[in-house]
């Protein structure tokens, strides 16, 4: 079974919704083919079919000899920025196109949902009518809400109800503190999502998230960005400090492998790394469908690795992924 766990999708639906907030995310489809993403009145991004059709999905995943995508909602329509009710619509709409596309093709897609984070309590129940009447497998999510990020106290209601759930999280930046230096050259593509992956990961990880929820099953974009890279530094710093270590039993990098991680490193050297630093059986394929970044095929780098074997490629190329999310007993039904 091939699995690719990261890929986007928007509903159609989502272009109905109005609002007037500055940062309000809106879809214009203007053609079968062919839709535009704002944020307010600025023009974000250009996209296809891809985006919404499960039949192009379908095709494309026949034609790259994929099983089932994990889909989960296109990061900038979190709408962190907007109003709280306002949020709760848009969510409420995404996870409900979501859930329609799994019920159609039940064995080609598996969802994850969109919620408000910038109200945790409403968060919280958008993610439980998600997963309990949606039949969704977890939450998609950003790594901050306006200057506040997840690793913050005030998430800890929605840590809870994820690990009450068995919820997976999916973390995949989109806007974060900072960003706006990274505004030339693509750099947020390049370097901000990576970089604020890896602190978000070393953020939670110091504050002990798998201490107080030890079942929660929490999966970094990208390859897990800079996190594996900084986990020698991160274990140095815990060594030299003793708060540190009374805070935190166990070394960062121990710690770090109770997250899983998508593949999407474009690289077997990095991916080399991800594996000797998270594990093997905690890495899912990752593509980043539809968008140009995605990686094409899915699982070059898996593919293209000269020192896994057929084994080891089968765990990464779907076989974790459908133990991790229950997938196979899913499909099973």
């Amino acid at each position: 079974m091939r699995i690719d766990f990261h890929t986007h999708y928007i509903p159609r639906s989502v272009e109905r919704l109005k609002n007037a907030h500055a940062d309000w995310p809106r879809l214009a489809i203007e053609a079968p083919d062919c839709g535009q993403l704002y944020r307010g009145e600025a023009h974000y991004r250009t996209i296809d079919d891809r985006s919404w059709d499960a039949s192009r999905r379908i095709a494309d995943m026949d034609r790259w000899g994929l099983d089932m995508q994990v889909v989960s909602p296109i990061p900038v329509t979190y709408a962190y920025d907007c109003p709280s009710e306002a949020g709760r619509e848009l969510a409420r709409v995404q996870n409900d196109g979501i859930a329609e596309l799994v019920r159609s093709n039940p064995k080609r897609f598996a969802g994850l949902c969109s919620v408000p984070l910038q109200d945790v309590d409403a968060a919280c129940a958008e993610l439980e009518r998600a997963v309990r009447d949606l039949g969704l497998i977890g939450v998609e999510i950003g790594s901050a809400v306006g200057p506040v990020d997840v690793a913050n106290e005030r998430f800890e209601p929605f840590w809870q109800t994820c690990e009450q759930l068995d919820g997976i999280v999916f973390l995949h930046p989109e806007r974060f503190p900072g960003a706006a230096r990274l505004g030339a050259h693509r750099l947020v593509f390049s370097s901000g999502y990576p970089s604020e992956t890896g602190i978000t990961a070393a953020q939670l990880i110091m504050g002990g998230l798998f201490a107080r929820h030890p079942k929660l099953r929490f999966v970094l974009a990208h390859g897990g960005g800079t996190l594996p890279w900084l986990l020698p530094r991160l274990d140095q710093v815990w060594s030299s400090f003793a708060d540190l270590r009374e805070a935190l039993p166990q070394r960062p990098s121990q710690v770090a492998r109770s997250f899983y991680c998508d593949t999407l490193t474009y690289d077997v050297a990095n991916l080399a790394v991800v594996i000797e630093r998270i594990g093997l059986e905690r890495l899912m394929l990752g593509s980043d469908y539809p968008f140009p970044l995605m990686e094409d095929p899915p699982g070059k780098a898996i593919a293209a690795s000269s020192t896994l074997d057929d084994e080891c490629k089968a765990l990464l190329a779907g076989a974790n992924a459908a133990r991790i999310l229950g997938l196979s007993a899913r499909t099973n039904r």
